[in-house]
This record gives structure tokens, C-alpha cells and sequence, in this order.
């Protein structure tokens, strides 16, 4: 199961659009950086306070399949994204990956 890095990129811009500074997109964001230092105990904290706050936060929900996936909980991880699949318009995600297929 590989995440396709341009989804991600995607919705960091969205969130960067957005400008949302509420808890659960900072809990998110600590998750993610968490994650780029390959911390993944401290990001799956981060993104389970994230979760409790907000449990359709698509960010989070990416960022902690991406932690269930790096530590070998395959299961987890393909519910985490099948979750943030089912929160986005389809058009979305096929114009997210429209490039891959190029």
C-alpha cells in the first residue's frame, strides 16, 4: 500500500489555504511533522487528540494512516484511508491523481 505523495501535497495546500488554526488541524500539523522525523509514537498521539477533536479531519486521517502504515499496521492503515477517501467529492480525488496517469 503506497500514499501517493501528490495527495498529500494536496491537501497540505488545501490546509495552507484554508488557514484553519483550530486544535485539531495544529494536532494534525505536530503529527505531520512528527511524521517527517520519522516520530511516529509522538505523531500517533498527536493525531489521536486530533481525531478526538475532530474525527473527520481528513488531515489527520491521512497522517495517521501514514503512521499505521510506517509501523506495519496494514489493516489500520487502509481503514484510515478509505475514511479520508469517503470524506472527499470524487471529482477531488480524480483530479488529484490526474497527473499519476500521465
Amino acid at each position: 500500500m503506497k500514499i501517493s505523495f501528490r495527495l498529500v501535497l494536496f491537501m497540505l495546500g488545501i490546509a495552507g489555504v484554508v488557514g484553519c488554526a483550530t486544535q485539531d488541524m495544529e494536532l494534525s500539523n505536530e503529527g505531520f511533522q512528527a511524521i517527517s522525523g520519522k516520530n511516529y509514537g509522538q505523531a500517533e498521539t498527536s493525531l489521536e487528540k486530533a481525531l478526538s477533536i475532530n474525527p473527520d479531519n481528513p488531515y489527520a486521517l491521512l497522517n495517521m494512516g501514514v503512521v499505521y502504515q510506517e509501523t506495519g499496521r496494514l489493516d489500520k492503515a487502509r481503514q484510515m484511508y478509505e475514511k479520508v477517501i469517503a470524506l472527499q467529492p470524487k471529482d477531488v480525488a480524480e483530479e488529484s491523481n490526474t497527473g499519476s496517469f500521465a
